[in-house]
């Protein structure tokens, strides 16, 4: 993912650094790739969003799901060899809206039936596209 480029003027047209574009709102990050989860969550750190992980596995993931509630989650679909799939199951249970960043976005056959209506992102994630579909998520609640 490449870090937003901020210029002069953007903050009138809503792309600006600093914005509450998420109110605070728990953001669960689940991604392997330490620079990319880095990115992710200063990103969305800057539109107000209150970041939980990065988790880097599954086992990270389900820990904080189990003391804390995401509005939304961010999700790599493959975590150094194990799928995220089963976070997917938690997450759905508990009715919290979840995407896909992943490089098998246009790949159907790698997601259970389940899962293939949940938005994709394809990698590298680019950051107004990630904003605008969390945004998307958010205000459908």
């Amino acid at each position: 993912m490449r870090r937003a480029q901020y210029r002069e003027g953007d903050a009138a047209q809503g792309q600006g650094a600093g914005l509450n574009r998420f109110g605070g709102a728990n953001v669960l990050i689940v991604e392997d790739d330490f620079i990319v989860a880095f990115e992710m969550q200063n990103l969305l750190e800057e539109q107000g969003a209150n970041v939980l992980g990065p988790a880097a596995t599954l086992e990270e993931a389900r820990q904080i799901l189990a003391s804390e509630r995401p509005e939304l989650a961010v999700l790599d679909v493959n975590l150094n060899g194990e799928f995220v799939f089963p976070l997917v199951s938690d997450l759905q249970q508990q009715r919290i809206p979840f995407l896909f960043t992943t490089a098998y976005a246009d790949d159907d056959r790698l997601f259970p039936e389940s899962m293939q209506s949940a938005p994709r992102i394809a990698k590298p994630v680019m950051a107004n596209v990630l904003i605008a579909q969390l945004k998307r998520m958010l205000d459908r609640d």
